[in-house]
């Protein structure tokens, strides 16, 4: 795969979309969840995120995808499956739909395209919800742009290269703040497919912008695909250690634990403000009894879970 440049990014951009074939409507049904989530660091959370769902009354089909098969501990397909999970290993479906995912933050739109939903609310796995967010699929404004974004902390600014390089002309809007995004792939294939050949050239992309959430902001604009945006601003609670997210009828729905991500063996900081926090470290505990360690010796296997306050 080429290298992009400044020079060459935009063309690259175009012949791409002229290359993608149209939405496959056979292969994607339904609605569902998706999540992002590997190995120890990532998989606590996920657990937290989808005992929470469950817990709030959501009853939609959940997919966790790793990187590969090593992310995917075999007890934890094991203890996720009853929550009705499944467990997806991204290297796999790889070898069917070649694409280059470097890491993280690319697997989140290689997620969302392979999943098996043709409607998607993808949650990073540090996500907590405070209320069912099933109906968010109904939504009028949904239903009107086939894709609903929340706002980041800060808008883009003007001086920033992409603005130029993807021939989007500057607009003081929100950035996206990609831990929770809701997408019909029917109705916005072609902005998707933009995002991931952006998340494949990470290597140029992301010296622009801060990760994956910038890409999908700019894909949408370059193919000009109609989104909604969540009129309520992101929230930091607590010096920024977690941030609120709310619904398209303003209240609270996410709460973004983005720099204190749930630890399954080591301290976890008590947020002000934040909801259900004593039933996550009740999830927390559980998952500590049951997992299996991830291979740690009898002496590092004690459980040592702490909660800072």
């Amino acid at each position: 795969m080429a290298r992009l440049t400044a020079r060459t990014a935009y063309g690259a951009a175009m012949r791409f979309l002229r290359s993608v074939n149209p939405y496959p409507s056979r292969r994607f049904d339904g609605r569902g969840v998706v999540i992002c989530a590997g190995g120890p660091v990532y998989l606590p959370c996920a657990w937290v995120c989808i005992n929470m769902l469950r817990r709030v009354g959501c009853r939609l089909p959940i997919e966790v995808w790793a990187r590969d098969g090593k992310e995917l501990d075999p007890t934890i397909r094991r203890l996720l499956k009853p929550l009705g999970v499944r467990c997806v290993n991204a290297e796999s479906v790889q070898r069917k739909f070649p694409t280059n995912v470097r890491g993280g933050w690319e697997l989140k739109p290689f997620s969302i395209l392979h999943s098996r939903f043709r409607e998607v609310l993808f949650l990073d796995a540090d996500n907590v919800p405070v209320a069912d967010p099933t109906r968010l699929f109904d939504a009028p404004e949904y239903q009107n742009t086939g894709a609903v974004f929340w706002p980041g902390p800060m808008p883009l600014p003007e001086h920033n290269p992409m603005w130029a390089l993807c021939r989007v002309p500057y607009r003081k809007e929100p950035e996206f703040e990609t831990g929770q995004m809701l997408i019909n792939k029917a109705r916005c294939w072609k902005p998707l497919q933009l995002t991931m050949h952006m998340n494949e050239h990470s290597d140029f992309y992301y010296k622009l912008v801060h990760g994956d959430k910038d890409t999908f902001h700019f894909a949408w604009h370059m193919v000009g695909q109609e989104f909604t945006m969540v009129s309520r601003p992101m929230v930091w609670l607590d010096g920024a250690w977690a941030a609120w997210q709310h619904g398209l009828n303003g209240r609270l729905l996410f709460q973004h634990r983005n720099l204190a991500k749930w630890e399954l063996y080591g301290p976890n900081p008590m947020v002000a403000g934040f909801y259900f926090e004593e039933e996550c470290f009740e999830y927390l505990f559980d998952l500590r009894r049951r997992w299996n360690g991830q291979g740690r010796d009898a002496s590092a296997n004690r459980f040592r879970f702490n909660v800072l306050q």
